[in-house]
């Protein structure tokens, strides 16, 4: 073979190599959430899995709610021992993340709505955490609205009825439900020991409907905030974290640099200067302690 044709025959494979990283490339490359079909297939899924499913009626979710057992038995997953990058942990925890659904119809049409909040699997046979208050707004729905029907969306297109709660707590704004999944065994996310003050923290959640929403900081604060009604006050440890979140991303998991659950997104208090001076100065983004979940468990 002559110098020329070995050139020619070498261009050639590096050619076909760049082409191969180039398209490797490309395949890997990260898609585009489409919020709107998410939504619509939700819809339809609901739809046909609400003629074949029962799920947790108002009344029992309400029973449970006013009277939880004290603990549930949980098949939790061993806590990672190595730190996973950033994409690691958001595709890690998107398996294990639903979108959380009530299901009702409303007095102005006769479609079914969705309002949608977030939750995760920590049982792989269909045991999740949300908070308190989303199921509360299933067992208390007002405003002339009938509800239909709880239900979680998977990541993977997957929809479940809720079954049942299986134990709850007000005071630290958390529930635990169990999934009627058919058998179906579902990604879970670990839980950890708890995080200190300065660690970095990943959020992932769906705030006004922009699913699986990732979203990273810092724990700012652990204190202890004074909630209830104003003649029955009590203390609730709180996390406070740098990463955001908005409304429907409650229930949502929040996740130390191993991927492991360190606490459940809650709620958000603005800081104002006074009273005199209501001029917004910052806003706390409080998470229930992963140690608050632990005392309704028994792994």
């Amino acid at each position: 073979m002559s110098i020329f044709s070995e050139k020619l025959a070498c261009k050639k494979v590096i050619i076909m190599l760049l082409s191969f990283i180039l398209i490797s490339t490309l395949t890997m490359a990260q898609g585009f959430t489409n919020d709107a079909k998410i939504a619509a297939d939700y819809q339809k899924s609901v739809d046909s899995l609400l003629l074949k499913v029962k799920t947790m009626t108002l009344q029992e979710a309400k029973q449970v709610l006013v009277n939880p057992p004290q603990s549930a038995a949980v098949g939790i997953v061993k806590p990672s021992k190595k730190v996973l990058t950033a994409n690691a942990i958001y595709e890690r925890a998107k398996a294990a993340t639903v979108i959380t659904g009530c299901v009702y119809l409303c007095p102005r049409c006769s479609n079914a709505h969705i309002s949608e909040s977030s939750g995760y699997i920590i049982d792989p046979k269909g045991i999740m955490v949300t908070n308190y208050h989303v199921v509360a707004q299933y067992a208390n729905m007002t405003d002339g609205n009938k509800p239909l029907g709880f239900v979680v969306r998977m990541a993977n297109g997957c929809t479940y009825a809720v079954k049942s709660v299986l134990t709850s707590s007000k005071e630290n704004d958390l529930a635990v439900l169990q999934l009627e999944t058919n058998g179906d065994l579902l990604p879970a996310l670990p839980l950890a020991e708890g995080a200190k003050v300065g660690e970095k923290v990943f959020v992932l959640g769906h705030p006004k409907g922009m699913h699986y929403f990732f979203s990273q900081g810092n724990v700012m604060d652990k204190y202890l905030e004074e909630a209830g009604e104003p003649n029955n006050k009590f203390f609730r440890e709180m996390v406070v974290i740098s990463a955001d979140y908005a409304t429907g991303s409650s229930g949502g998991p929040v996740m130390n640099e191993y991927g492991d659950v360190v606490a459940t997104v809650s709620n958000t208090h603005p800081l104002i200067h006074s009273e005199m001076n209501p001029g917004l100065q910052m806003v706390l983004k409080n998470t229930v302690p992963v140690e608050s979940l632990y005392k309704l468990i028994k792994p």
